[in-house]
Protein backbone atom coordinates (compact mmCIF):
# COMPACT_ATOMS: atom_id res chain seq x y z
CA UNK A 1 0.00 0.00 0.00
CA UNK A 2 1.36 3.43 -0.94
CA UNK A 3 -1.44 5.55 0.43
CA UNK A 4 -3.07 6.54 3.69
CA UNK A 5 -6.71 5.66 4.24
CA UNK A 6 -8.76 8.01 6.44
CA UNK A 7 -12.12 6.89 7.80
CA UNK A 8 -14.56 8.09 10.41
CA UNK A 9 -15.10 5.17 12.77
CA UNK A 10 -17.79 6.61 15.00
CA UNK A 11 -19.63 9.72 16.12
CA UNK A 12 -21.25 9.91 19.55
CA UNK A 13 -23.44 12.98 20.15
CA UNK A 14 -23.55 14.72 23.48
CA UNK A 15 -25.84 13.15 26.07
CA UNK A 16 -26.90 14.01 29.59
CA UNK A 17 -23.98 12.00 30.99
CA UNK A 18 -21.30 12.37 28.31
CA UNK A 19 -19.69 14.80 25.90
CA UNK A 20 -19.62 14.40 22.11
CA UNK A 21 -16.90 12.19 20.65
CA UNK A 22 -15.57 11.40 17.19
CA UNK A 23 -13.08 8.68 16.30
CA UNK A 24 -11.00 8.44 13.12
CA UNK A 25 -9.05 5.53 11.69
CA UNK A 26 -5.84 6.60 9.94
CA UNK A 27 -4.29 3.60 8.24
CA UNK A 28 -0.75 4.17 6.94
CA UNK A 29 1.58 1.68 5.23
CA UNK A 30 3.56 1.34 8.47
CA UNK A 31 1.03 1.71 11.27
CA UNK A 32 -2.67 2.12 12.02
CA UNK A 33 -3.83 4.96 14.27
CA UNK A 34 -7.12 5.28 16.14
CA UNK A 35 -7.55 8.95 16.98
CA UNK A 36 -10.39 10.40 19.00
CA UNK A 37 -11.53 13.91 19.87
CA UNK A 38 -14.12 14.39 22.59
CA UNK A 39 -15.44 17.32 24.53
CA UNK A 40 -17.89 20.14 24.80
CA UNK A 41 -18.89 22.08 21.70
CA UNK A 42 -18.10 19.38 19.12
CA UNK A 43 -20.59 19.19 16.26
CA UNK A 44 -21.43 16.53 13.63
CA UNK A 45 -19.73 17.49 10.37
CA UNK A 46 -20.73 16.86 6.76
CA UNK A 47 -17.15 15.98 5.82
CA UNK A 48 -13.91 14.59 7.23
CA UNK A 49 -11.96 17.87 7.28
CA UNK A 50 -10.71 17.31 10.86
CA UNK A 51 -9.26 13.95 9.92
CA UNK A 52 -7.42 15.40 6.94
CA UNK A 53 -5.64 17.85 9.24
CA UNK A 54 -4.42 14.88 11.29
CA UNK A 55 -3.36 12.67 8.36
CA UNK A 56 -1.84 15.08 5.86
CA UNK A 57 1.53 15.45 7.64
CA UNK A 58 2.22 11.71 7.40
CA UNK A 59 1.40 11.79 3.70
CA UNK A 60 3.71 14.71 3.00
CA UNK A 61 6.55 13.19 5.02
CA UNK A 62 6.45 9.81 3.22
CA UNK A 63 4.97 10.74 -0.16
CA UNK A 64 1.81 8.72 0.48
CA UNK A 65 -1.42 9.91 -1.15
CA UNK A 66 -4.40 10.38 1.18
CA UNK A 67 -7.61 8.50 0.38
CA UNK A 68 -10.57 9.90 2.31
CA UNK A 69 -13.56 7.61 2.80
CA UNK A 70 -15.89 10.56 3.03
CA UNK A 71 -16.53 13.97 1.53
CA UNK A 72 -14.62 17.24 1.81
CA UNK A 73 -15.81 20.76 1.14
CA UNK A 74 -14.57 22.15 -2.16
CA UNK A 75 -13.01 25.28 -0.70
CA UNK A 76 -11.37 23.34 2.14
CA UNK A 77 -9.79 20.91 -0.31
CA UNK A 78 -8.46 23.76 -2.46
CA UNK A 79 -7.02 25.38 0.66
CA UNK A 80 -5.25 22.19 1.76
CA UNK A 81 -3.54 21.92 -1.63
CA UNK A 82 -2.32 25.50 -1.25
CA UNK A 83 -1.21 24.70 2.31
CA UNK A 84 0.87 21.78 1.04
CA UNK A 85 2.48 23.97 -1.59
CA UNK A 86 3.52 26.63 0.94
CA UNK A 87 4.52 24.10 3.60
CA UNK A 88 6.72 22.01 1.31
CA UNK A 89 8.43 25.12 -0.08
CA UNK A 90 9.52 25.90 3.49
CA UNK A 91 10.25 22.31 4.61
CA UNK A 92 11.91 20.52 1.73
CA UNK A 93 11.94 17.08 3.39
CA UNK A 94 8.16 17.01 2.82
CA UNK A 95 6.32 16.83 -0.50
CA UNK A 96 2.79 17.58 -1.78
CA UNK A 97 0.52 14.56 -2.19
CA UNK A 98 -2.84 13.80 -3.77
CA UNK A 99 -5.96 13.90 -1.61
CA UNK A 100 -8.72 11.65 -2.92
CA UNK A 101 -12.10 12.03 -1.20
CA UNK A 102 -15.21 10.07 -2.16
CA UNK A 103 -16.74 13.37 -3.18
CA UNK A 104 -16.89 17.09 -2.52
CA UNK A 105 -19.64 19.44 -1.39
CA UNK A 106 -20.25 23.18 -1.21
CA UNK A 107 -20.03 24.29 2.41
CA UNK A 108 -22.82 26.53 3.64
CA UNK A 109 -21.99 29.93 5.07
CA UNK A 110 -21.92 30.01 8.88
CA UNK A 111 -25.05 31.51 10.44
CA UNK A 112 -24.88 35.04 11.80
CA UNK A 113 -25.42 33.69 15.29
CA UNK A 114 -22.39 31.40 15.15
CA UNK A 115 -19.89 32.12 17.90
CA UNK A 116 -16.22 33.09 17.86
CA UNK A 117 -13.88 30.74 19.73
CA UNK A 118 -10.23 31.11 20.67
CA UNK A 119 -7.81 28.46 21.81
CA UNK A 120 -6.70 29.16 25.36
CA UNK A 121 -3.93 27.53 27.38
CA UNK A 122 -3.45 30.26 29.97
CA UNK A 123 -0.16 31.30 28.37
CA UNK A 124 0.94 34.78 27.34
CA UNK A 125 -0.12 34.42 23.70
CA UNK A 126 -3.56 33.01 24.39
CA UNK A 127 -4.24 35.43 27.25
CA UNK A 128 -3.30 38.36 25.02
CA UNK A 129 -5.52 37.13 22.17
CA UNK A 130 -8.42 36.65 24.59
CA UNK A 131 -8.15 40.03 26.28
CA UNK A 132 -7.57 41.84 22.98
CA UNK A 133 -10.61 40.20 21.41
CA UNK A 134 -12.90 39.91 24.42
CA UNK A 135 -15.64 41.91 22.67
CA UNK A 136 -15.90 39.29 19.90
CA UNK A 137 -14.84 36.01 21.55
CA UNK A 138 -17.70 33.90 22.91
CA UNK A 139 -15.86 30.65 23.74
CA UNK A 140 -12.41 29.51 24.83
CA UNK A 141 -11.09 26.03 23.99
CA UNK A 142 -8.43 24.00 25.77
CA UNK A 143 -7.20 20.61 24.51
CA UNK A 144 -6.23 18.05 27.15
CA UNK A 145 -3.47 15.91 25.64
CA UNK A 146 -1.93 18.87 23.79
CA UNK A 147 0.66 20.10 26.29
CA UNK A 148 -0.49 18.24 29.42
CA UNK A 149 -0.49 14.45 29.35
CA UNK A 150 -3.89 12.76 29.46
CA UNK A 151 -2.87 10.75 32.55
CA UNK A 152 -1.70 13.82 34.49
CA UNK A 153 -5.02 14.16 36.30
CA UNK A 154 -3.99 16.70 39.00
CA UNK A 155 -2.61 19.05 36.33
CA UNK A 156 -5.71 18.56 34.18
CA UNK A 157 -7.92 19.49 37.10
CA UNK A 158 -5.83 22.60 37.78
CA UNK A 159 -6.00 23.68 34.14
CA UNK A 160 -9.76 23.15 34.02
CA UNK A 161 -10.23 25.20 37.19
CA UNK A 162 -8.15 28.04 35.79
CA UNK A 163 -9.85 28.09 32.40
CA UNK A 164 -13.28 27.99 34.01
CA UNK A 165 -12.34 30.84 36.35
CA UNK A 166 -11.10 32.97 33.44
CA UNK A 167 -14.19 32.16 31.36
CA UNK A 168 -16.52 33.15 34.19
CA UNK A 169 -14.60 36.38 34.80
CA UNK A 170 -14.92 37.41 31.15
CA UNK A 171 -18.40 36.03 30.53
CA UNK A 172 -17.45 33.46 27.88
CA UNK A 173 -18.03 29.71 27.57
CA UNK A 174 -15.31 27.19 28.42
CA UNK A 175 -15.08 24.24 26.03
CA UNK A 176 -12.68 21.57 27.36
CA UNK A 177 -11.64 19.03 24.73
CA UNK A 178 -9.66 15.79 25.09
CA UNK A 179 -7.72 14.01 22.35
CA UNK A 180 -4.88 11.55 21.70
CA UNK A 181 -4.05 13.27 18.40
CA UNK A 182 -0.39 13.87 19.29
CA UNK A 183 0.96 10.46 18.30
CA UNK A 184 -0.01 10.43 14.62
CA UNK A 185 1.45 13.91 14.19
CA UNK A 186 4.66 13.44 16.18
CA UNK A 187 5.50 10.18 14.41
CA UNK A 188 5.93 12.11 11.17
CA UNK A 189 7.22 15.54 12.18
CA UNK A 190 8.43 17.83 14.91
CA UNK A 191 5.62 18.94 17.22
CA UNK A 192 6.70 22.61 17.44
CA UNK A 193 8.15 22.92 13.95
CA UNK A 194 5.57 21.06 11.85
CA UNK A 195 2.65 19.68 13.80
CA UNK A 196 1.02 21.63 16.62
CA UNK A 197 -0.96 23.91 14.32
CA UNK A 198 -2.52 20.89 12.61
CA UNK A 199 -3.65 19.59 16.01
CA UNK A 200 -5.40 22.89 16.72
CA UNK A 201 -6.96 22.94 13.26
CA UNK A 202 -8.33 19.40 13.63
CA UNK A 203 -10.17 20.40 16.81
CA UNK A 204 -11.29 23.70 15.30
CA UNK A 205 -12.89 21.90 12.37
CA UNK A 206 -15.00 19.85 14.81
CA UNK A 207 -16.47 23.05 16.28
CA UNK A 208 -17.93 24.24 12.96
CA UNK A 209 -21.68 24.73 13.20
CA UNK A 210 -22.18 26.55 16.47
CA UNK A 211 -18.84 28.31 15.94
CA UNK A 212 -18.17 30.34 12.80
CA UNK A 213 -14.65 31.59 13.60
CA UNK A 214 -11.77 30.07 15.55
CA UNK A 215 -8.71 32.11 16.51
CA UNK A 216 -5.31 30.51 16.95
CA UNK A 217 -3.14 32.76 19.18
CA UNK A 218 0.04 33.66 17.34
CA UNK A 219 3.42 33.27 19.02
CA UNK A 220 5.18 35.75 16.76
CA UNK A 221 4.34 39.25 15.61
CA UNK A 222 3.60 39.97 11.96
CA UNK A 223 7.20 41.16 11.46
CA UNK A 224 8.67 38.05 13.13
CA UNK A 225 6.78 35.45 11.10
CA UNK A 226 8.58 32.25 10.14
CA UNK A 227 7.41 28.86 8.87
CA UNK A 228 6.59 26.52 11.72
CA UNK A 229 3.74 24.46 13.16
CA UNK A 230 1.20 27.31 13.36
CA UNK A 231 1.88 30.02 10.80
CA UNK A 232 0.13 33.18 9.65
CA UNK A 233 0.44 32.11 6.01
CA UNK A 234 -0.98 28.59 6.35
CA UNK A 235 -3.46 28.27 9.24
CA UNK A 236 -6.25 30.10 7.43
CA UNK A 237 -6.00 27.75 4.44
CA UNK A 238 -7.98 25.13 6.39
CA UNK A 239 -11.02 27.44 6.40
CA UNK A 240 -14.13 27.26 4.27
CA UNK A 241 -17.53 28.95 4.18
CA UNK A 242 -18.61 26.96 7.24
CA UNK A 243 -15.66 27.93 9.46
CA UNK A 244 -13.04 30.66 9.35
CA UNK A 245 -9.72 29.84 11.01
CA UNK A 246 -7.70 32.93 11.95
CA UNK A 247 -4.05 32.97 12.97
CA UNK A 248 -4.08 35.85 15.45
CA UNK A 249 -0.79 37.57 14.72
CA UNK A 250 -0.49 41.30 15.30
CA UNK A 251 2.10 44.01 15.74
CA UNK A 252 2.73 43.01 19.36
CA UNK A 253 5.90 41.07 20.10
CA UNK A 254 6.07 38.75 23.08
CA UNK A 255 7.47 41.49 25.30
CA UNK A 256 4.64 43.82 24.29
CA UNK A 257 2.19 41.11 25.34
CA UNK A 258 3.88 40.60 28.70
CA UNK A 259 3.86 44.35 29.35
CA UNK A 260 0.14 44.44 28.62
CA UNK A 261 -0.63 41.40 30.78
CA UNK A 262 1.43 42.86 33.64
CA UNK A 263 -1.41 45.33 34.09
CA UNK A 264 -4.13 42.67 34.02
CA UNK A 265 -4.76 41.12 37.49
CA UNK A 266 -6.74 38.27 35.89
CA UNK A 267 -3.70 37.28 33.85
CA UNK A 268 -1.23 37.59 36.74
CA UNK A 269 -3.43 35.34 38.88
CA UNK A 270 -3.90 32.65 36.22
CA UNK A 271 -0.95 32.77 33.79
CA UNK A 272 0.31 29.27 32.87
CA UNK A 273 3.40 29.09 30.69
CA UNK A 274 4.80 25.74 31.85
CA UNK A 275 4.33 22.29 30.32
CA UNK A 276 6.66 20.43 32.69
CA UNK A 277 5.12 17.70 34.84
CA UNK A 278 5.93 18.76 38.42
CA UNK A 279 3.79 17.38 41.22
CA UNK A 280 1.86 20.02 43.09
CA UNK A 281 3.00 22.94 40.92
CA UNK A 282 1.08 24.90 38.31
CA UNK A 283 4.24 26.50 36.89
CA UNK A 284 7.46 24.69 37.77
CA UNK A 285 9.47 27.96 38.11
CA UNK A 286 12.51 26.14 36.64
CA UNK A 287 12.03 25.48 32.91
CA UNK A 288 13.00 27.83 30.09
CA UNK A 289 9.46 29.16 29.60
CA UNK A 290 9.00 29.83 33.32
CA UNK A 291 12.39 31.51 33.55
CA UNK A 292 11.81 33.82 30.61
CA UNK A 293 8.34 34.87 31.85
CA UNK A 294 9.39 35.30 35.48
CA UNK A 295 12.36 37.38 34.32
CA UNK A 296 10.07 39.71 32.38
CA UNK A 297 7.65 40.08 35.28
CA UNK A 298 10.51 40.72 37.72
CA UNK A 299 11.92 43.49 35.52
CA UNK A 300 8.43 44.99 35.26
CA UNK A 301 8.10 44.84 39.07
CA UNK A 302 5.02 42.62 39.20
CA UNK A 303 6.40 39.11 39.82
CA UNK A 304 5.30 39.32 43.46
CA UNK A 305 1.73 39.91 42.21
CA UNK A 306 1.72 36.64 40.26
CA UNK A 307 0.98 33.83 42.77
CA UNK A 308 1.12 31.26 39.95
CA UNK A 309 4.94 31.54 40.21
CA UNK A 310 5.43 30.56 43.87
CA UNK A 311 9.23 30.21 43.87
CA UNK A 312 11.61 33.22 43.90
CA UNK A 313 13.54 34.09 40.75
CA UNK A 314 17.09 32.79 41.13
CA UNK A 315 19.64 34.47 38.77
CA UNK A 316 21.77 31.31 38.85
CA UNK A 317 18.86 29.29 37.52
CA UNK A 318 18.23 31.95 34.85
CA UNK A 319 21.87 31.71 33.77
CA UNK A 320 21.64 27.92 33.51
CA UNK A 321 18.81 28.00 30.95
CA UNK A 322 19.93 26.32 27.70
CA UNK A 323 18.67 27.57 24.33
CA UNK A 324 19.11 24.79 21.73
CA UNK A 325 17.83 26.82 18.75
CA UNK A 326 18.95 30.21 17.48
CA UNK A 327 15.36 31.42 17.28
CA UNK A 328 14.91 31.03 21.03
CA UNK A 329 17.46 33.76 21.70
CA UNK A 330 14.90 36.39 20.79
CA UNK A 331 13.32 35.98 24.25
CA UNK A 332 16.40 36.71 26.46
CA UNK A 333 17.39 39.46 24.03
CA UNK A 334 14.01 41.11 24.60
CA UNK A 335 14.40 40.70 28.36
CA UNK A 336 17.87 42.24 28.21
CA UNK A 337 16.56 45.28 26.31
CA UNK A 338 13.68 45.59 28.74
CA UNK A 339 16.05 45.53 31.72
CA UNK A 340 18.51 48.04 30.27
CA UNK A 341 15.69 50.40 29.31
CA UNK A 342 14.04 50.10 32.73
CA UNK A 343 16.87 51.83 34.58
CA UNK A 344 16.67 49.23 37.36
CA UNK A 345 19.87 48.02 39.01
CA UNK A 346 19.56 44.24 38.65
CA UNK A 347 23.15 43.40 37.77
CA UNK A 348 22.98 39.72 38.79
CA UNK A 349 19.92 39.20 36.60
CA UNK A 350 21.55 41.07 33.70
CA UNK A 351 24.63 38.84 33.88
CA UNK A 352 22.39 35.77 33.98
CA UNK A 353 20.50 36.82 30.84
CA UNK A 354 23.79 37.49 29.05
CA UNK A 355 24.99 33.99 30.00
CA UNK A 356 21.99 32.48 28.20
CA UNK A 357 22.63 34.51 25.05
CA UNK A 358 26.39 33.92 24.96
CA UNK A 359 26.29 30.14 25.52
CA UNK A 360 27.09 28.34 22.23
CA UNK A 361 24.16 26.39 20.79
CA UNK A 362 26.19 23.16 20.68
CA UNK A 363 26.89 23.47 24.41
CA UNK A 364 23.20 24.08 25.14
CA UNK A 365 22.21 21.01 23.12
CA UNK A 366 24.84 18.85 24.83
CA UNK A 367 23.67 19.93 28.29
CA UNK A 368 20.03 19.26 27.44
CA UNK A 369 20.82 15.80 26.06
CA UNK A 370 22.80 14.98 29.21
CA UNK A 371 19.94 16.23 31.40
CA UNK A 372 17.44 14.00 29.55
CA UNK A 373 19.70 10.98 30.02
CA UNK A 374 20.03 11.69 33.73
CA UNK A 375 16.26 12.03 34.09
CA UNK A 376 15.74 8.72 32.27
CA UNK A 377 18.23 7.03 34.61
CA UNK A 378 16.46 8.46 37.65
CA UNK A 379 13.13 7.23 36.27
CA UNK A 380 14.47 3.69 35.74
CA UNK A 381 16.06 3.64 39.20
CA UNK A 382 12.78 4.73 40.76
CA UNK A 383 11.02 1.86 38.99
CA UNK A 384 13.60 -0.63 40.25
CA UNK A 385 13.15 0.60 43.84
CA UNK A 386 9.41 0.07 43.58
CA UNK A 387 9.91 -3.42 42.10
CA UNK A 388 12.36 -4.62 44.75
Amino acid sequence: MTEIVLRQVSWEPVTENSTARIEFSIVTPVRDYQVYISGRGLQPQPGLEAGVALAVLAGMRKGWDLRVDGELSESFLAGVYEYMRRFTESFTDFQPVNIKPLGTYKATIASKGAGCASFFSGGADSFFTLIKGKEQITDIVYIHGFDVRLDDFPRRAAVDATCLSVAEALGVNYLPVESNLGKVLQDFGSWPLHAHGLALIAVARMLAGNIGEVRIPGSFSVDEQKPWGSWLYTDHLFSDERLQIVHDACEARRMDKIKHLAGEPLALQNLRVCWERVDGMYNCCRCEKCMRTMTSLEILGVLDKAPVFPLPLDPARVAAVCLPRAGMRIFPQENLRLLRNSGRNLSALEHAICAQIERPIWVARFRLRWKKRMLRCQHHLAKLKVKF
